[in-house]
């Protein structure tokens, strides 16, 4: 079986380790990071037009996190965690999908889910049906699981931080190709990159950060570590 390791934070570079995301770091960060927050910290925010980072507050952080942790277990695991195909709905799955344009704008429903609470108790649910999945399969499994998708600038990004499981199509320079294996770490890798805005978020609030990442995964980009204040690579289809 796929095993994790919690001193590991990024892709093993050697395929023969085998090591997948240790899932918890990312309740125990976030829950470190947000403890205490009142209502107006929560929801501070700055619609600049050259502060994209800052577009989204603390709340929506959350439950942006919150929602990946939901769609990606559906979209990417949904096999494997229910081969029957009887998969619950602790959200109107309907409204939710990984483009632009969805409904509510890639978050839980905020006339449903608003609350901390309400917003902790969807992201513990999602991180346990992935902690399920790496935890009850063999790494062979999601190296088989491959799936092909357009590419985008995130992409090109992106790949420049993966050691491996994600390549350009040879017969068509326009499609990513990637393992299930590489898209948990890039999961793992897009919480913790939330997290860090939620760090830069207090920042700069005069709020002291609660805990201290390294640069791992995405983190290693200037982008998502804050050391440019330049909107990130588009998730627009190329």
């Amino acid at each position: 079986m796929a095993r994790v390791d919690p001193a590991v934070l990024e892709m093993p570079a050697d395929a023969a380790a085998g090591t997948m995301p240790y899932f918890t770091h990312i309740d125990t960060w976030l829950r470190a990071e947000i403890g205490g927050l009142s209502d107006e910290q929560l929801d501070f925010d700055d619609q600049s037009p050259d502060r994209e980072w800052m577009w989204w507050s603390i709340r929506r952080q959350i439950s942006h996190i919150a929602w990946v942790s939901l769609i990606f277990s559906k979209r990417r695991c949904g096999s494997l965690l229910w081969p029957h195909g009887d998969i619950p709905e602790p959200i109107v799955w309907s409204e939710h999908h990984q483009g632009r344009n969805n409904k509510h704008g890639l978050r839980l429903d905020p006339a449903l889910f608003w609350d901390v609470p309400d917003l902790a108790d969807k992201l513990d649910l999602g991180l346990s049906w992935m902690r399920h999945v790496v935890a009850s399969h063999p790494i062979e499994t999601f190296r088989e699981m491959v799936e092909s998708r357009h590419s985008t600038l995130f992409w090109d990004d992106a790949i420049t931080v993966l050691p491996r499981g994600a390549w350009h199509d040879p017969d068509d320079e326009r499609l990513i190709v990637n393992t299930l294996e590489c898209a948990i770490w890039m999961l793992f890798y897009e919480m913790a990159s939330h997290i860090r805005t939620i760090g830069r978020l207090k920042e700069i609030q005069g709020l002291p950060t609660a805990i201290e990442l390294t640069r791992f995964g995405y983190l290693r980009l200037p982008h998502y570590w804050g050391e440019t204040e330049a909107p990130a690579p588009s998730i627009t289809k190329l």
